[in-house]
């Protein structure tokens, strides 16, 4: 069971959430598609598309419109700093990735929390892009998704990469803000006891095929640029 501590900092970020998702409605006219395909329990993996500094209104909507939820990050920052480490576990943040590869022990606690029926949401790609294309996919959801047997669904922020680019170092003030939700699929028929390079590329390929399908035209044009 988690801390009381814990708990006073979920409903902390929760509020913050309602005002960030609330600033985005006003400026960005905020609109959020299918989000009934996304179920209320577990297991079950979110897979956010990392195109824009705005990706974090996409965690905002969840964190204000789920009980609860797992995330997995890779910042540099949480790995570093022990009070960002310790604030990340309070809220049920995940260190998922070393600089180069997967961290075993990050992934077997996420493997568990999905076999409790846990939601995990996490960004297949790392880091966010510089020029919207969509980036080579990391194996870790992966793996999770065919090892726990777990449905993904795929959310993408359309519109966001025009509003904040990584490069940028202010955001517009005007445009339009989508976040997406794809319907939930599985990558196996069951439970994989091992998980080869070659099931973990076909499972990337899947994923990657339903964020270039959910994503902005220009952003799928883009993707597809060699």
């Amino acid at each position: 069971m988690r801390s009381d501590r814990g708990t006073i900092l979920r409903c902390s970020v929760r509020w913050l959430s309602r005002r960030v998702l609330a600033l985005a409605r006003l400026l960005y006219k905020l609109e959020v598609q299918n989000f009934e395909n996304l179920p209320h329990q577990g297991p079950l993996i979110i897979l956010g598309r990392h195109s824009s500094r705005l990706d974090f209104v996409g965690t905002a909507f969840l964190s204000s419109a789920m009980e609860e939820f797992y995330g997995m990050t890779g910042a540099i920052a949480v790995h570093n700093n022990r009070f960002l480490g310790l604030l990340a576990r309070q809220l049920g943040v995940l260190t998922s990735f070393k600089v180069r590869g997967l961290s075993a022990a990050s992934l077997m606690e996420a493997y568990k929390l999905l076999q409790q029926g846990k939601i995990i949401f996490t960004g297949p790609e790392g880091e966010i892009s510089w020029d919207g294309r969509l980036q080579p996919l990391r194996p870790g959801a992966a793996w999770l998704a065919l090892r726990a047997h777990a449905p993904v669904v795929v959310l993408v922020g359309m519109g966001a990469y025009d509003i904040f680019p990584r490069w940028a170092r202010r955001p517009h003030l005007t445009g339009k803000l989508v976040l997406r939700f794809g319907k939930p699929f599985y990558l196996c028929d069951a439970p994989c006891e091992r998980v080869t390079e070659e099931m973990l590329q076909e499972a990337n390929r899947r994923v990657r095929a339903e964020m270039e399908r959910l994503s902005d035209e220009s952003l799928a044009s883009r993707d597809n640029v060699p």
